[in-house]
């Protein structure tokens, strides 16, 4: 897997919205609230939930079993989510 784009869980929310936007094939708009829904105010569907997992993996540099995955209903979620990897790509590093 390709170095990720920031080393640490330090990445704040607005770089991470940042790098989703340039990856996602949703768009997110400009100030957008934390806990904006993905499905209702960003207009996404189950296929691009299952493409934002995997983007949020590559961001975070760690694989994990989808029973692992937690339910993800906003933008706050998934920055969550995404700490949560870095956190154990970290430690297994």
């Amino acid at each position: 897997m390709a170095q990720p784009y920031y080393p640490s869980s330090d990445m704040s929310f607005e770089q991470f919205v940042h790098r989703l936007r340039s990856l996602w094939r949703v768009e997110i708009p400009a100030g957008v609230n934390p806990y904006a829904s993905l499905f209702e105010d960003l207009g996404s569907d189950s296929m691009q939930a299952f493409e934002l997992l995997i983007i949020i993996e590559g961001l975070a540099d760690c694989m994990v079993p989808p029973m692992e995955v937690p339910e993800m209903y906003t933008l706050a979620d998934t920055f969550d989510y995404f700490k949560l990897l870095r956190e154990i790509a970290l430690a297994e590093s």
